[in-house]
């Protein structure tokens, strides 16, 4: 082969055009990059490397920790991982922005966006936010989804005056009141409740007053799709086979979690048992975990004001392992 023929070869590779040539025996790389600082959720990603069905799959899977969903999109989308958790909306919203991005599979069947306050805020109802101070990454999901459920509950999404913190603190912002208000997912309030005087966290979800499109996915590019096809099936093959393992056996799932990750186990426990709650839908009970519903998805995509590409494009469900794996709760 000559250099000239080596050298556009190799710039495809780069550009993500054509997939890297893997030899026999040799593990394909792919890059997992998380929505998140570690929580229970996340335990079924080291469940799969642990017990070597990433392996199994012919992968080496290299797990970056998260800075909020919107920078999974962009990581996504600049080429710098395979593979994202995101909150669905945002890869949504940002296709129309002109990232290439879609989502291949759903993790959360129900939305577990909320909003966690002091009691003493005077906070009873969404509407009460107004005027008050939130903390929040910029990237982060809850952000970029804010004006979409500021709408629905017919106030002004500038109507809060946001305060940018780093994703590790928000516990700290809430307890040391730098914020009225933080925006999190439901599934910290065990973590939340212990930082917090008993009796004196409040919180409202968001899927309460009408906001429940599609949570958190797993999304790629446009490119990877095109250029490797078989290493997303065998990824969400290994991944969702793990998670039926996780549902299952949280306990084991933490324990396995801990010997990669310096989390507390008391917490994580309790996060993912937390999170167990929003796998069980009649959809996941009937179609397997991580199925798409055309309908639902519809319904999250029309979260767009003024979408500029068709429905069709913001996912792609043929990555689904099928048989899929069942949550049997």
């Amino acid at each position: 082969m000559s250099r000239i023929v080596k050298g556009i070869l190799l710039a495809f590779v780069f550009a993500g055009l054509i997939a890297p040539a893997v030899s026999a025996g040799e593990k394909e790389k792919v890059r997992m990059q998380l929505n998140w600082r570690i929580s229970g959720d996340h335990a079924p990603y080291y469940i799969a490397t642990d017990k070597g069905w990433y392996a199994e799959e012919g992968l080496d899977v290299d797990i970056m920790i998260g800075q909020g969903s919107g920078y999974s999109v962009q990581v996504i989308d600049s080429g710098g991982a395979d593979i994202a958790i995101s909150d669905a909306p945002v890869p949504i919203k940002m296709r129309n922005d002109g990232a290439k991005v879609k989502i291949i599979g759903i993790i959360f069947d129900k939305h577990p966006n909320c909003m966690f306050f002091w009691k003493d805020s005077g906070i009873t109802k969404p509407q009460d936010i107004v005027g008050k101070t939130v903390a929040v990454p910029a990237t982060d999901g809850h952000k970029l989804m804010w004006p979409t459920f500021a709408k629905r509950i017919g106030v002004d999404p500038d109507s809060v005056r946001f305060i940018n913190i780093d994703a590790a603190a928000k516990a700290s912002a809430l307890t040391g009141r730098r914020a009225d208000v933080i925006f999190e997912l439901y599934t910290m309030y065990p973590v939340l409740a212990k930082a917090i005087p008993e009796g004196q966290l409040g919180h409202i979800l968001w899927a309460d007053y009408g906001f429940d499109p599609y949570a958190h996915s797993l999304i790629t590019s446009d490119d990877i799709i095109k250029a490797r096809p078989e290493m997303l099936r065998k990824f969400l093959r290994a991944t969702y086979r793990a998670w039926q393992f996780a549902l299952d056996n949280p306990e084991d799932a933490i324990d396995i979690l801990i010997k990669y990750q310096p989390v507390n186990r008391d917490d994580m426990l309790a996060n993912l048992k937390t999170e167990m709650e929003f796998f069980r839908t009649d959809r996941y009970k009937n179609n397997g975990i991580g199925y798409i519903d055309p309908v639902r998805m519809r319904e999250t995509y029309q979260t767009l004001e003024n979408p500029n590409y068709p429905f069709e494009d913001c996912y792609d469900p043929s990555f689904l392992p099928n048989p899929p794996f069942k949550y049997n709760f």
